[in-house]
């Protein structure tokens, strides 16, 4: 669990300190992985959700970083362009950051859930593995 919330903490970090020349930042990253039920996943299983997920938290940073460039190399202009993709960034950048803190969520709890029960070897999709985040 300390291990998940130090993933999270360092995309926050992250999302503006890495220098990345401007480029197009491209579609969000979305999780390609599915988080096991952990009342019912087996170790390797969970450890394997774990590897994705930090997998998937690196690709946010990335993307958090690309826009925090882009928004930098945009310099200080006060003109409408500029505070479009101000705005535009922060918005794809807070929804990127929203879906990855309910990944880690989602994740968080079924570690909890393994810990409790012991886990099992009928591994099956966890119900909030497949909970849409609500777009901005």
């Amino acid at each position: 669990m300390t291990r998940t919330m130090t993933i999270a903490a360092a995309v926050l970090l992250c999302a503006g300190v890495l220098p990345v020349a401007r480029a197009n930042c491209g579609p969000a990253p979305q999780p390609a992985f599915a988080i096991p039920d952990g009342a019912h996943a087996s170790r390797d299983e969970m450890s394997a959700a774990r590897d994705n997920l930090s997998e998937y938290s690196a690709r946010v940073a990335a993307y958090a970083t690309c826009l925090g460039a882009e928004q930098a190399d945009s310099g200080p202009s006060a003109g409408t362009d500029a505070q479009r993709l101000r705005d535009r960034n922060l918005v794809l950048g807070s929804a990127a950051l929203r879906q990855l803190a309910s990944v880690v969520t989602c994740f968080t709890r079924q570690v909890a859930a393994f810990y409790q029960t012991g886990g099992g070897n009928d591994a099956r999709p966890a119900q909030c593995s497949r909970e849409p985040v609500t777009p901005p």
